[in-house]
């Protein structure tokens, strides 16, 4: 079977030629080329090929072990290595419901760009989505390289950066992220039982401490590491020093002219690198319907670690804003 790779713009690639309903298609030839392809590109598509949660989750094993996702909320029920993602048309009863609005229009399921699980001290190698339903209206999912984001920088602010740490605590009222983050992000509608929620996420993700900058090891091509969502400060930084550095770094890499924006059809898929790459979600009106699964891929590049070294341990866990 000849696997073609055509490259999507401004980044990222197109997997054509692979019959994912085949459990022999993924032999050893075909898994090489995949994982080849991903290191080049980041991100990998595959246009209406994953129709079955079987074909989901062997494609998955491709590019890593699949593990039940850190908000243990989200996972399926009957399979907790699939997260089910589902929007029902006017149905605001989640438990964290929240209607944004942006620019003037309103949104459920709009998520800030960020990378997967920032808010713990191990750090997932990637995610395969699945589009089973797509929206009818809007319910794009952007990416951008990091790594193309490090290389726009100055080589000043390269020098600048390099060694420093960012702590991340986990936000999930999003229009408290301000790194990043539309400056007229509102909350139109909240579910009222989702500030208890909230609270109770903050609570059981302590503070963690990720570096600034790291090296893709198959590479060695260096890449801006900051997830706009969950940032809190650079570690020992000036609060004023700080805020004003990781609101220039923020708004270099969120700049949609370098973003891949990815119209979903019924049984597309899409592979990231997490590591690489940070994405976010335009959501959709609220009385559109969408559902897509997902699958988190193990990984761990070793780097994180929590703020207070005793969150590591069983016993007491400190909060960044304790």
């Amino acid at each position: 079977m000849d696997i073609i790779i055509r490259p999507l713009s401004p980044f990222g690639a197109e997997v054509i030629g692979l019959d994912l309903d085949d459990p022999n298609a993924l032999d050893a030839e075909a898994r090489n080329a995949l994982l080849a392809a991903w290191v080049e590109h980041g991100i990998l598509l595959f246009r209406n090929a994953l129709r079955s949660e079987a074909a989901h989750l062997r494609l998955s094993r491709v590019f890593g072990d699949p593990q039940p996702s850190a908000v243990s909320r989200i996972n399926d029920a009957a399979n907790p290595y699939l997260m089910t993602l589902n929007q029902r048309p006017g149905d605001a009863s989640k438990e964290t419901f929240t209607l944004f609005e942006i620019d003037g229009q309103r949104r459920t399921g709009w998520l800030g760009w960020h990378w997967d699980q920032s808010f713990t001290a191990e750090i997932v190698r990637g995610a395969l989505l699945r589009m089973i339903t797509p929206a009818k209206v809007d319910g794009r999912t952007g990416f951008i390289d990091a790594a193309a984001a490090y290389d726009r920088l100055a080589p000043a602010m390269q020098r600048r950066i390099e060694g420093l740490e960012v702590v991340y605590h986990f936000t999930a009222a999003q229009e408290r992220n301000r790194f990043g983050f539309p400056r007229g992000l509102r909350v139109a509608q909240r579910n009222p039982k989702a500030e208890a929620a909230l609270a109770q996420y903050r609570r059981d993700f302590p503070a963690v401490v990720h570096p600034l900058v790291i090296t893709q090891h198959e590479t060695g091509r260096k890449v801006l590491k900051l997830s706009p969502m969950h940032a809190q400060a650079v570690l020992g930084m000036d609060e004023t020093e700080s805020d004003a550095l990781l609101h220039e770094l923020a708004d270099h890499l969120v700049d949609a002219r370098f973003a891949y924006f990815h119209t979903w059809q019924a049984d597309d898929g899409i592979v990231w690198d997490n590591w690489r790459t940070i994405h976010s979600a335009t959501g959709v009106p609220f009385d559109v319907e969408r559902l897509a699964q997902r699958t988190t891929l193990v990984g761990d590049y070793k780097l994180g670690r929590y703020l207070d070294p005793a969150d590591g341990r069983e016993g007491p866990r400190r909060r960044f804003d304790d």
